[in-house]
């Protein structure tokens, strides 16, 4: 399942809300990012929606985590 984010305020919201509750600002897919973050580097990347592993940590993706949770 992809997440959606509010560009404005930051909350997130499940893929079938369209607009933020608090802003009323349309939802954006929200980034494929590290799950761990356990390098300074994994905070600043973002990865193709098909990478399933951080290039810095080895760490799934939070693509990768949603897909097996």
């Amino acid at each position: 399942m992809m997440n959606k984010i509010c560009p404005k305020c930051g909350r997130r919201y499940t893929e079938i809300e369209n607009y933020c509750t608090k802003c009323g600002i349309e939802l954006e897919k929200d980034k494929n990012r590290c799950s761990g973050n356990k390098t300074a580097m994994c905070s600043h990347r973002v990865f193709e929606d098909d990478d399933m592993y951080c290039s810095y940590c080895g760490s799934l993706t939070t693509y990768a985590k949603a897909k097996l949770e």
